[in-house]
């Protein structure tokens, strides 16, 4: 496999999990907006939506996930289309932007989860993932060669 259909992987993947978080994303704000239960494998779930930690800025965390998910969707969509490679390195350096600004936005999310809020939302720590993940791809595709990254 050369680097060209590494990148074209690599990219399909973010497009992919950028999905998976815009349907989490969904699923969880539903329910801070109905102020109702949703399924959670680790209890805290009801906890954390029940906090005011979990409204920062008076809008609940998911909306926040829900933007940059809805961001990184579009940007990894418009960067394998055919554009030049002005418009190519801004879609890759938005997309950055917003993976940057989802993972410090998560770590504080987690933090205040695990040492104020005491309890752990299943749906947030797999967001926190996710987002890492996305993240961490961004990274490895910044640091390839400038010939190789896609038109």
């Amino acid at each position: 496999m050369n680097m060209r259909q590494y990148t074209v992987i690599q990219n399909r993947i973010i497009f992919f999990l950028s999905l998976l978080g815009i349907f989490m994303a969904i699923y969880v704000l539903q329910s801070f907006l109905r102020h109702t239960g949703i399924v959670c494998a680790t209890g805290g779930c009801e906890a954390v939506r029940k906090s005011p930690y979990s409204w920062p800025l008076g809008v609940p965390v998911p909306a926040f996930g829900l933007v940059g998910y809805i961001l990184l969707a579009v940007c990894a969509f418009l960067r394998t289309t055919k554009r030049s490679p002005l418009w190519s390195a801004l879609i890759s350096r938005t997309m950055l932007g917003v993976a940057v600004c989802g993972v410090l936005f998560v770590s504080w999310f987690t933090y205040t989860e695990l040492f104020i809020i005491k309890g752990v939302c299943m749906w947030c720590a797999i967001s926190s993932l996710d987002m890492y993940t996305i993240f961490i791809l961004l990274m490895i595709h910044r640091k390839a060669p400038k010939e190789h990254s896609l038109p």
